[in-house]
């Protein structure tokens, strides 16, 4: 019960930085989708600063983090919902103009254990698919 408490509270004060920064998503991302946005990052001049380097990177999570004339993104990826781009509302809004995605006033994270099927849809440019 403690914990569930202290894993609830933890989650509203990330939330709540997430809205206080002016954050926005861009998520769910499949695999070959996220892959061909990451090369049209850099070539938009997006490099990689830092990667997640744990025993478990790509197994049950990874990051990747950008930046460009002092931006910051975060992409995260888990097993289940599959890649996600976070960063400052403005530069994902341009980012989800010029690829044509939808960026999301939402942490990635708002709805982590609500999906009752089990299934996470992804976005790719043909539109939502859902993944078993």
């Amino acid at each position: 019960m403690a914990m569930k408490f202290v894993a609830d509270l933890m989650r509203k004060l990330a939330r709540w930085q997430f809205h206080l920064r002016d954050r926005s998503t861009l998520y769910p991302i499949g695999n070959e989708d996220f892959a061909s946005i990451i090369v049209q990052l850099e070539r938009m001049g997006w490099a990689t600063y830092a990667r997640y380097g744990g025993m478990d990177a790509g197994i049950d999570y990874d990051c990747i983090r950008l930046k460009r004339q002092g931006i910051k993104l975060k992409c995260e990826w888990d097993p289940w919902d599959q890649w996600s781009i976070e960063g400052p509302k403005m530069a994902i809004h341009e980012i989800a103009e010029q690829l044509h995605l939808a960026a999301k006033e939402e942490w990635r994270w708002d709805t982590w254990g609500t999906i009752p099927t089990g299934k996470s849809a992804a976005i790719t440019r043909e539109g939502p698919k859902h993944h078993p």
